[in-house]
């Protein structure tokens, strides 16, 4: 038999057992008034085939008598239909049901199409075996039934099509909503790893400026003690602005300002380590001209200035620095040259790996060269802002005030 238990639609349970009773109706009714004539025994087994042969050739959905089912009832019940008129000698709508069941069951294609001209050429095979004069409006229950078949299957292709579209639906909002939670996850794990370079370079520079500004003041507080209090005021006063910055990298708050040119900005920072660590530093801005970066990019430019002049107190012992801002035709370039001890073998730490990605987030670069008892130079690089947005940056993008 059909395989009812699996269907999931209402639909074709209806229809199976709508079907057996069709049959069991029919069944009736040859027993009761065609029992007694000469070809009920001719018919009767051709009933049970019209009925047996398309319900139950198969009980799997993959099965042959399943995927075929329409063009078994066809066949079969197309074939009890002539056979039946033409022994009674009159007409009947036998037809008309298994029209319909073949029309629900029937699949999209070409195969749909051929199965509805089989129906509908049936009966008029039927009325022909009767005569011509047997001829009515019995002759489209085919045309008519396998047709609204049709429409029912289209009805519930159209509610699966539907169906897998909301599960599809379902599962892209699932994937969706992984997806949203592993960017917030790397946005996060970015975020994290910009707040950490810009607190190390923050925080090195200041402490490095402070903690020499304060072995000055330690030499101070015997020979010149107003000296050294003046030296420990100004260092108090470093350190209350760093605190201030420290809060505002954590809040993510950009330092906030009147716009400053870039070649202002690093030579106040530069001045300010000069003061603190006395040392010795030359700032050189080579073809002044306006320098047009973002806000980024000149925050980019600070903080690899102050973890250059960081790391030449700290690891390369120099007391002279030149620091040099260039432009040519597509790059800003800032030169760190420290006249300190230098390195036979530079290695990148937290400190350059930091200003690497930084200055590489925003289409630079970076190079570190030091020879032994040479120095080393720091040289970093970003693009020039193309000409049709600087007025636009004029108008709106905020400077950065190196605080």
């Amino acid at each position: 038999m059909l395989p009812i238990r699996h269907e999931t639609h209402w639909v074709y349970k209806t229809a199976q057992i709508t079907r057996i009773c069709w049959f069991v109706f029919h069944l009736l009714f040859l027993a009761i008034f065609l029992s007694s004539m000469p070809f009920f025994w001719l018919i009767l087994p051709l009933f049970f085939a019209a009925f047996l042969i398309p319900q139950w050739s198969g009980i799997k959905m993959e099965s042959f008598g399943v995927k075929h089912y329409p063009l078994l009832e066809l066949i079969f019940s197309g074939l009890f239909l002539i056979i039946g008129c033409y022994l009674l000698g009159k007409y009947s709508s036998f037809l008309a049901y298994p029209a319909l069941c073949a029309g629900i069951y029937s699949k999209p294609g070409k195969g749909r199409w051929w199965l509805w001209a089989g129906f509908s050429l049936v009966p008029f095979l039927a009325v022909l075996a009767v005569g011509l004069n047997h001829l009515g409006l019995g002759v489209i229950d085919g045309f008519f039934l396998f047709g609204i078949g049709i429409s029912v299957a289209k009805v519930i292709e159209a509610e699966k099509k539907t169906q897998m579209l909301l599960v599809e639906n379902t599962r892209q909002n699932q994937l969706l909503e992984e997806y949203a939670k592993q960017i917030e996850k790397v946005t996060l794990l970015e975020e994290r790893n910009r707040l950490a370079r810009d607190l190390h370079d923050t925080v090195g520079h200041t402490f490095t400026s402070v903690i020499m500004g304060l072995d000055a003041a330690s030499f101070l507080m015997k020979t010149s003690p107003e000296k050294a209090q003046q030296q420990v005021d100004v260092l108090t006063d470093v350190m209350r602005k760093s605190l201030g910055e420290v809060r505002s990298q954590i809040h993510q708050i950009s330092p906030s300002g009147e716009r400053e040119e870039l070649s202002f900005q690093l030579k106040k920072i530069a001045d300010e380590f000069a003061f603190h660590t006395k040392t010795t530093i030359h700032f050189e801005f080579i073809d002044h001209q306006d320098i047009t970066i973002s806000s980024q990019a000149t925050l980019t430019f600070i903080r690899c200035l102050q973890e250059s002049l960081t790391n030449a107190i700290r690891h390369g012992h120099a007391n002279e620095i030149t620091i040099t801002l260039k432009v040519d035709s597509s790059h800003v370039i800032l030169l760190i040259h420290d006249k300190g001890i230098g390195i036979r073998n530079v290695s990148y730490g937290f400190g350059l790996n930091g200003m690497k990605e930084r200055l590489e987030s925003l289409q630079g670069g970076l190079s570190v060269e030091s020879k032994e008892n040479e120095g080393t130079v720091v040289t970093c690089f970003l693009p020039l802002l193309a000409s049709r947005f600087r007025e636009e940056l004029k108008h709106n993008d905020k400077s950065v005030n190196s605080g």
